[in-house]
């Protein structure tokens, strides 16, 4: 399967010379499986980009997965062109908030009054929602599959699987570790990232950094490479980057994750916009 990512920043979306190398945008990856099938992974900033790459192969039919509802994974979705054009079909998976469905939140938060001007009905493409439960697989094809599992994050989230005969990408965005301790990670993100050929991982915070940030739902590279080498994952991405950190930052960083890394098996790089690569 190959792997792009459109958006890599978390919290909002930013501009400037000192983050133009791994980018403003946030949150949105494309996944398209061995067979042909697109899949979406949330619907920043970055969808936006996405989805003006897609115009000279329309129509298209895609599976957009939104891993919650904060508004730095959704607010792009208002801006994806071919959700317009009639003949496109987008399915779309999420978990309901109370009694809210996806749609619901789509249609009565984001596109609505007074936040936005046009409404959901507006678009032309057939949009078909699917609702997840706390977790679950979806088959997508005889080979392409998807699992799904919460993840430590404030209103929720989950974590994300791909397998695509027998290569796993794992996206583990907003997700915050509950132990920086070697011999204990949490369940749900260690079964979905498991074996991973590729776990992207949610680094927006120095270890210093996380001191002060506890329960504001992200994490740190210390906690993804301590869950890569407990899951036998061989390479780690570290995503989300915080919108205050420059592209040095985001280098330092990285140094940081790599000289820990060295002598675990583990390989570790960090995200940027237009990054693309097989799994």
């Amino acid at each position: 399967m190959k792997v792009t990512i459109w958006g890599t920043r978390g919290s909002v979306p930013i501009s400037g010379s000192y983050y133009s190398y791994f980018g403003g945008n946030t949150t949105c990856v494309e996944i398209v499986s061995s067979d042909g099938i697109r899949c979406v992974i949330d619907a920043g900033t970055g969808i936006r980009d996405l989805g003006t790459s897609l115009l000279n192969e329309l129509p298209t039919t895609m599976h957009l997965f939104l891993t919650h509802y904060h508004w730095d994974h959704c607010i792009g979705f208002p801006f994806f062109v071919p959700a317009f054009i009639p003949g496109n079909t987008i399915e779309i998976y999420g978990q309901d908030k109370g009694s809210e469905s996806a749609k619901d939140i789509l249609d009565g938060r984001l596109m609505c009054a007074p936040n936005f001007p046009v409404p959901l009905a507006v678009m032309g493409a057939t949009l078909n929602f699917h609702r997840l439960g706390e977790r679950g697989k979806i088959e997508l094809s005889k080979d392409f599959t998807v699992e799904y599992a919460p993840l430590f994050h404030p209103n929720g989230v989950i974590g994300l699987r791909f397998t695509d005969k027998g290569r796993v990408f794992t996206y583990l965005t907003d997700i915050e570790h509950t132990s920086d301790s070697d011999e204990d990670v949490d369940a749900e993100p260690l079964e979905l990232a498991r074996d991973a050929s590729v776990l992207a991982y949610d680094c927006q915070y120095t270890p210093d950094e996380y001191q002060t940030r506890v329960n504001w739902g992200h994490s740190t590279w210390r906690a993804g490479l301590n869950l890569s080498i407990k899951a036998a994952a061989k390479q780690m991405l570290m995503i989300h980057h915080d919108p205050a950190h420059t592209d040095d930052k985001v280098r330092d960083m990285l140094k940081d994750a790599q000289d820990a890394a060295n002598g675990t098996g583990v390989i570790i790089n960090a995200a940027y916009e237009g990054l693309s690569f097989e799994v």
